[in-house]
């Protein structure tokens, strides 16, 4: 089952938060496992419940729909992308790991 539009605002809505907060930017630069990036995320918004760590290629290779993209205040690198048929998923470049967060559907 898909995600709602409505739902999938909570992406941009993390992103918002992340940007106003170095103090966040530093915590997600300082993950090296994905159960650090788990606790970060669910401390901002628990419905983002879909999350990976993911390999630099996977990170900086052409999505196919850019919905939004930009670099945060201490070096984040960050896109919100589509797949044909497949959820929105933001995607951050960080010192030690890249990740990608969504929201899982039920």
């Amino acid at each position: 089952m898909p995600v709602s539009a409505e739902l999938e605002q909570a992406l941009p809505r993390f992103v918002e938060y992340v940007k106003g907060s170095t103090e966040v930017q530093n915590q997600l630069h300082a993950v090296t496992e994905i159960d650090q990036l788990k606790g970060i995320v669910n401390g901002i918004d628990p419905v983002l419940t879909g999350s990976a760590l993911i390999p630099y290629e996977q990170a900086t290779s052409p999505p196919k729909i850019t919905i939004d993209s930009g670099i945060l205040s201490e070096n984040i690198l960050w896109r919100l992308l589509r797949c044909p048929g497949g959820p929105l998923v933001l995607q951050m470049i960080c010192k030690q790991v890249n990740f990608a967060l969504w929201i899982e559907s039920c």
